[in-house]
């Protein structure tokens, strides 16, 4: 029954059903007929849309990356409640409206240029060939909801924004008294002195009331509270349980292997370079120039044309095919007559050539053995899952099912709606499997579920444990140690205001030192990089030091230690001319390319959104992410206060 189901479901049948079914819901009033649209985008600029099956990728991803970096990943509505959504749509709008303008200017970057960058896209080429294969490219672009067509157009108006950006870029010259400020603040050094104030200062704190303690339990409740555990017994069925008893035979290697000879075989190469003439006469000219010894380069700026190299390519990766039969239809070292090629006249002088290797069965035998029994195991375990389920439906019990169909059987440790176990780690399980466990109540089991690469599993849960708010009593140690940190940090911070107001009102620094009982530190010449070496100072105390002009007091936080500084700033000291000069000039190309990159690409974003007039659907986009349109007040609803 499944293997039908899931055949069916890729079956032009299944989209015909899926079509009707739309029709059905929309004649029973699942949609709303005053906002029936039948458009799908969510950003608009121009001829150029980002669709909500796009969007919803976009953010799939970045909430894939957030997860990998943070181990935390966001539900949908929380991204939404956040308004990241909106930022992300912010962003395509921009970036697509200059797309766009670009394209309406007439710059149009050359069909070679754009061949050049997809064949240098690692992922489009063949894993056992190592070479570019428009199958991977279609099958890794297929990964991500795009067609060749579709990347290819979004390569173009990319490498047609980045010229322009380029060029904007090029021909930005920032003042130079720009460099010199920065130098100027760079160098400049400080005096001054101060007094650091220990946590170890504050003596006799009392400990906390039990009063006190549940108050502070309860300021903390988001971070302590427990949360749901779940325990389970996972049932899986996967390729490599159904591969062990798969035996291929030699026949079916050698049947395999001449179906792929030639793809496994390493195809020849050659380099050359190609010249496109504007017309016959041209062509000809060229071609007796490079006959004549002429380098490629040379004769291409005489004629005001644009050579195109290919070094060491396979036949599969030119193109145009009337120039890759020309190329390799030529010795090493002899130039074409003129060809019609796709975009003109075109003249090919040959470099180089590198011989192919015919494949042989010994060296692919196992990587095919290897292949098929795979395939083999993916029928398999669809096999393996219907039995299972059979067995289950006949009464057999969870392990008893798992293992006659040949499935394995673990019981996991509890683990949350995350995935984390107890002491926190992350499990590393699929999402689905902490999905499917939280959607399936205790004592009960799963319906076996799709963990994708041909993976399948199901869950028993074991056993919930509740989320639930620990004790005062539970807790007493962690608390009585954070309330009393709290504390210490408190009156620290109070002696230090106190300290700071008595330098302020005209008493001097070292005399308020002794009285106290502290010491005071003195430092002079103390740059704003000060924060490495032996002498290092913290970024916090760095900071009071230059945040305020010589004379003044500056005070607060020292350092991650928990220590207090009150301190003077006696003097500054401006760099020498000639060293500011030297890093001014030095400092000038960098300052330029960040406010190019912060300033300018924004403007010019905006500018192209205003012309194109791009517009964003928020309710699209929140329909992309599943999530219900916001809700918009009432006309006569008061406005909040």
């Amino acid at each position: 029954m499944l293997t039908t189901v899931r055949r069916l479901s890729k079956s032009w049948f299944a989209a015909i059903i899926i079509g009707l079914l739309i029709i059905g819901l929309a004649v029973v009033g699942m949609f709303d007929p005053m906002r029936f649209d039948l458009s799908t985008y969510v950003v608009k600029a121009g001829d150029r849309e980002v669709t909500q099956p796009q969007f919803r990728r976009i953010i799939d991803n970045l909430n894939e990356r957030n997860a990998q970096m943070t181990g935390q990943r966001f539900t949908m509505a929380e991204l939404v409640e956040s308004g990241q959504h909106l930022q992300v749509l912010e962003s395509l709008a921009n970036e697509e409206s200059l797309f766009a303008w670009v394209w309406r200017t007439g710059l149009r970057p050359a069909q070679e240029l754009v061949m050049d960058q997809i064949r240098q896209q690692q992922t489009f080429f063949d894993p056992v060939s190592g070479q570019f294969s428009e199958e991977a490219q279609a099958r890794a672009l297929s990964e991500s909801g795009m067609t060749p067509a579709d990347y290819e157009d979004t390569l173009r108006h990319q490498i047609g924004a980045e010229h322009y950006v380029a060029g904007a870029a090029a021909g930005l010259r920032m003042p130079a008294i720009y460099g010199a400020l920065a130098a100027a603040y760079a160098g400049e050094t400080r005096n001054g002195r101060w007094i650091l104030l220990s946590p170890s200062d504050i003596r006799d704190v009392p400990n906390p009331t039990d009063q006190q303690l549940g108050t502070l339990l309860n300021e903390v409740a988001d971070q302590v509270r427990e949360p749901e555990f779940r325990t389970v017994t996972l049932v899986r069925f996967t390729p490599a349980l159904a591969a062990a008893n798969i035996q291929i035979t030699d026949q079916d290697i050698q049947d395999r292997f001449n179906f792929q000879r030639e793809a496994l075989s390493t195809p020849e190469t050659r380099s050359f370079v190609t010249l496109t003439a504007p017309n016959a006469q041209a062509a000809q000219t060229i071609a007796r120039r490079l006959r004549a010894g002429e380098q490629a380069a040379a004769v291409a700026a005489s004629l005001n044309i644009e050579p195109v190299s290919y070094d060491e390519q396979p036949r599969s990766a030119v193109p145009d095919a009337r120039v890759a039969e020309a190329a390799f239809g030529l010795a090493q070292g002899t130039v074409s007559d003129p060809v019609q090629g796709e975009l003109g006249l075109v003249v090919i002088k040959v470099t180089g050539i590198t011989a192919g290797s015919e494949a042989t069965l010994a060296e692919h035998r196992q990587a095919i053995a290897d292949a098929l029994r795979m395939e083999q195991a993916r029928v398999r375990v669809t096999e393996m899952v219907e039995r299972f389920v059979s067995l289950r439906e006949s009464g057999t019990s969870l392990r008893d099912a798992a293992a006659q169909a040949g499935g394995t059987v673990a019981t996991l440790p509890p683990f949350t709606a995350e995935g984390a176990l107890p002491n926190g780690q992350p499990m590393g399980a699929p999402t689905v499997l902490y999905q499917t466990a939280f959607d399936t109540a205790e004592g009960s089991t799963s319906d076996v579920v799709d963990a994708g690469q041909d993976e399948y599993f199901a869950v028993h849960v074991d056993e919930v444990r509740e989320a639930r708010m620990p004790t005062v009593a539970e807790m007493r140690p962690q608390l009585v140690e954070f309330w009393r940190g709290r504390e210490i940090s408190r009156r620290l911070q109070e002696r230090g205001n106190a300290i700071a107001q008595r330098i302020r009102d005209g008493e001097d620094i070292a005399a308020v030192a002794r009285a106290e009982g502290l010491t005071l530190t003195t430092r002079t010449g103390v740059g704003r990089a000060a924060t490495e070496g032996a002498n290092a100072l913290s970024e916090d105390l760095l900071g009071g030091l230059f945040g305020q002009p010589p004379g003044q007091v500056f005070s607060g936080p020292a350092d991650r230690e928990g220590r207090f500084v009150v301190g003077v700033v006696d003097g500054a000291t401006a760099p020498a001319a000639v060293i500011a000069g030297r890093q001014a000039a030095g400092i000038l190309p960098q300052m330029t390319g960040q406010t190019f990159q912060s300033e300018f690409i924004p403007a010019m974003q905006s500018a192209a959104r205003q012309v194109i007039e791009a517009t964003v659907s928020e309710d699209r986009a929140r329909a992309a992410l599943g999530v219900p349109p916001a809700e918009t007040p009432a006309p006569d609803a008061p406005a909040p206060e």
